[in-house]
């Protein structure tokens, strides 16, 4: 089996999303930084604990709300099977299976009861399997998949997938070039129906392992498998880095998973909580002039509750992860600006990738001190005198920002295009500002400055004929 090198592992802190949702998107939990041994590979969940080798003996720590305090050597493997590297369990047949340092034929795996530990049972592999690592099983228990050096393959280690047919296991078969490269893949793991394993030798990706995502077919059938349309994709930063990424085991009870990284320089274990099958949401934030704005606060709300946040890069990028199927409500703000919400839907069309990618590109525009801020479409009727709903939101902006801005006034001008009865317009505008005047009162401080002016009264006319019902507002400062 391929030995990875000696490192010294420490729970790494960091923050992926933040979330305040009953099922939350993956958020980085932190946890106290403890090292750990030297040596370890070959990490695995059962039951709750966490295996790893250490140097050729099986290590195990049962995390405590997500953090692990230290790795101890586990006694019960060591007399289900001496020499034990790896162990995984069949959720199947309720098997505990092993790998063992084999170093002549025939390579093969072994299988314990906790009953009758003492009683081995071997899978049968080909001689021409060597080095036989990481098999792990289907949520039904039917499907084998482990990693191997074989005399066939493309080179390095490949993934290989074996069938149970009720007595035996079947003569396993490669997964083909879509998943297999010219690199190593290691480290397969099952995530639901997704198989999730470590590559370097995928085309066009970031030198060294990298951890990637691809939905295996449900079937006992081979050439299902060895057919299929794979499509295989990379798991979103900050999961995977600029280092390497490997080794990931998935805690489903408690929805949380663990990998190695040596992203800083040194191999680290991290831990991440919330599901990986989700959308993630992208776009760009810009201004006006397509120019794109950083430090723009994102943020995704369902119900009025925060799902996730967010602050775009220096290319005014954002990245928010969530759950599909919901309608969210994405608020995207900066001071100055003009606060846009819009409704999106995180849908995902292809069942075949694990994380969806939906864009949605957003454009800020700047409020202005040099010019006049014309809302339309305030009123339903030339005669109403109520803000629409559509009204209030559109107004948003600029509540925000005068909220924010306490150096700030804002002159707030009415017309009427009830021209032909000038009382009755007038009557309409102070009703009007009435309304306004209570509007903002209950959105803003006291000390908020704001002036209210009647067009018509002041004799004025309106900067635009065609929208006399607007309003008019500029910015000054104090």
């Amino acid at each position: 089996m391929k030995r990875l090198p000696i490192i010294s592992i420490f729970i790494f802190v960091a923050s992926l999303l933040s979330v305040v949702n009953a099922q939350p998107p993956i958020s980085v939990t932190p946890v106290t930084s403890v090292p750990l041994p030297w040596g370890l590979s070959n990490l695995t969940m059962i039951d709750g604990r966490l295996y790893a080798n250490q140097n050729g003996v099986l290590f195990c720590a049962t995390p405590t709300d997500g953090v692990i305090s230290t790795l101890n050597p586990d006694t019960t493997v060591a007399r289900l099977c001496t020499g034990a590297n790896y162990v995984v369990r069949n959720g199947g047949d309720s098997l505990f299976y092993f790998t063992t340092a084999e170093t002549t034929p025939p390579y093969s795996f072994n299988v314990h009861t906790n009953a009758r530990f003492f009683k081995n049972r071997h899978v049968e592999i080909k001689s021409w399997f060597r080095d036989i690592c990481h098999p792990v099983f289907s949520a039904d228990g039917n499907t084998l998949i482990f990693a191997s050096k074989g005399k066939v393959g493309l080179d390095g280690y490949d993934l290989w997938c074996s069938f149970w047919n009720g007595k035996r296991w079947s003569k396993p078969v490669n997964l083909g070039n879509t998943i297999n490269t010219v690199g190593d893949e290691i480290c397969p793991v099952f995530y639901g129906n997704y198989l999730v394993y470590s590559s370097n030798g995928m085309p066009g990706a970031p030198a060294g392992f990298s951890l990637y995502a691809v939905r295996i077919p449900q079937s006992s059938k081979v050439d299902d498998v060895i057919f299929a349309n794979y499509v295989v994709q990379p798991l979103p930063e900050p999961i995977n880095s600029a280092g390497d990424d490997r080794e990931m085991a998935f805690d489903l009870k408690t929805n949380r998973g663990y990998w190695l990284s040596n992203r800083n320089g040194h191999d680290q274990l991290f831990t991440f909580s919330g599901d990986l099958d989700g959308v993630m949401l992208t776009g760009i934030v810009s201004d006006d002039h397509g120019r794109p704005i950083p430090s723009v606060d994102v943020r995704l709300l369902a119900s009025g509750r925060l799902v996730s946040a967010v602050q775009t890069d220096s290319t005014g990028t954002y990245r928010l992860f969530s759950q599909p199927g919901d309608d969210y409500c994405l608020q995207v703000s900066k001071p100055e600006f003009f606060q846009v919400a819009k409704t999106v839907t995180l849908i995902r069309p292809n069942e075949d990738l694990l994380i969806a990618s939906q864009v949605q590109n957003i454009t800020l525009s700047r409020l202005p001190f040099d010019r006049v801020m014309i809302f339309d479409n305030i009123y339903a009727e030339s005669s109403d005198i109520e803000l629409t709903p559509q009204a209030e939101e559109t107004l948003q902006p600029v509540v925000n920002y005068l909220r924010d801005n306490p150096n700030i006034v804002a002159e707030f001008t009415l017309y009427s295009s009830q021209t032909d009865d000038e009382m009755y317009a007038n009557l309409v505008i102070e009703r009007r500002i009435s309304n306004i005047q209570r509007y903002l009162k209950s959105r803003l401080p006291s000390d908020v400055r704001i002036l209210f002016k009647n067009g018509i009264e002041n004799g004025e006319k309106a900067p635009l004929d065609n929208v006399k019902d607007a309003v008019f507002v500029e910015l000054f400062r104090k």
